[in-house]
């Protein structure tokens, strides 16, 4: 089931609205972003990002960074309740739309490989893996591999 746009709020992330951010990422699987790092990431860290109301419940939220010519997808959360309805691909095209107006080149990113909903998410946007990242992120368990994504935009 996809939403319908008209019921969809997207807004640029500023350091007003980071606390939207945190609320999402309480009721997500998504690794914290304290407010402090993302201020910062915003202000001084070339970061952007948007975030994705549902009425006026924050959804969902995508934050990047540029590097060089590039462009890095630091996260990507929808809360639970609204996966799989097409939140996650409404993000994902609004800032693809900021990478060809800026002339980035690439969009990369880092996701573990035993994300399978990530990466299956990630591949149906086009993205291909390019890299194996050895013991790449830490766990409980020790280290585990991670994975590189990308998509050129040339």
């Amino acid at each position: 089931m996809v939403c319908k746009k008209e019921k969809i709020i997207i807004s640029r992330l500023k350091p007003t609205n980071v606390n939207h951010i945190q609320k999402i990422q309480e009721g997500s699987d998504e690794n914290s972003w304290g407010k402090e790092s993302l201020i910062h990431l915003l202000n001084e860290g070339s970061g952007s990002g948007f975030i994705l109301y549902k009425g006026i419940l924050g959804a969902g939220y995508i934050i990047a960074r540029k590097i060089q010519n590039d462009l890095e997808i630091l996260s990507l959360a929808v809360i639970p309740e609204y996966q799989r309805m097409g939140l996650g691909s409404i993000l994902f095209k609004e800032m693809e739309k900021c990478i060809i107006k800026g002339n980035r080149t690439k969009l990369f990113l880092e996701v573990k490989n035993n994300n399978r909903k990530a990466k299956s998410f990630y591949k149906s946007m086009g993205l291909c893996e390019i890299k194996v990242l050895e013991k790449y992120y830490k766990t409980d368990e020790g280290r585990e591999d991670g994975l590189m994504l990308s998509k050129v935009y040339i």
